[in-house]
């Protein structure tokens, strides 16, 4: 990245602040000296491994909403609130992809985030406000 400035070099920075955000992890750490990146770190453990990269700390919050909640709704809810968590991933994958015309456009990005937000709301874990 680097050069002029563009919506597209937005749309990879907003990208990579999501991976940030969800994963805990920032692209200066040790980890992504050797060639591996944020973005690569993420795509390789989205399909089966998303909890595994996704922040501890959101985790434990989402656990201990819960833990006042009865098992049977703990457990649909972090089922939906895993769903979540991969559609914010997969979007900070698809803005950060390595040339601007494989990445997102900033509008699809604003809907989806709008679905996964009413998502979130629905699930009564998050509130607004």
């Amino acid at each position: 990245m680097g050069g002029d400035v563009s919506t597209f070099g937005d749309v990879y920075s907003y990208g990579i602040l999501l991976l940030e955000l969800f994963t805990g992890r920032r692209p200066t750490e040790e980890m992504f000296k050797n060639g591996l990146n944020l973005h690569e770190f993420s795509k390789m453990a989205f399909s089966d491994r998303v909890m595994e990269i996704a922040d501890p700390l959101l985790i434990e919050e989402n656990d201990q909403d819960n833990a006042c909640n009865n098992v049977e709704s703990t457990k649909g809810k972090g089922q939906r609130v895993m769903e979540c968590f991969a559609a914010v991933i997969k979007i900070g994958i698809a803005c950060s992809m390595e040339t601007p015309r494989d990445r997102m456009q900033m509008k699809e990005v604003v809907s989806e985030m709008l679905v996964i937000r009413d998502k979130f709301l629905r699930i009564g874990i998050y509130k607004e406000g």
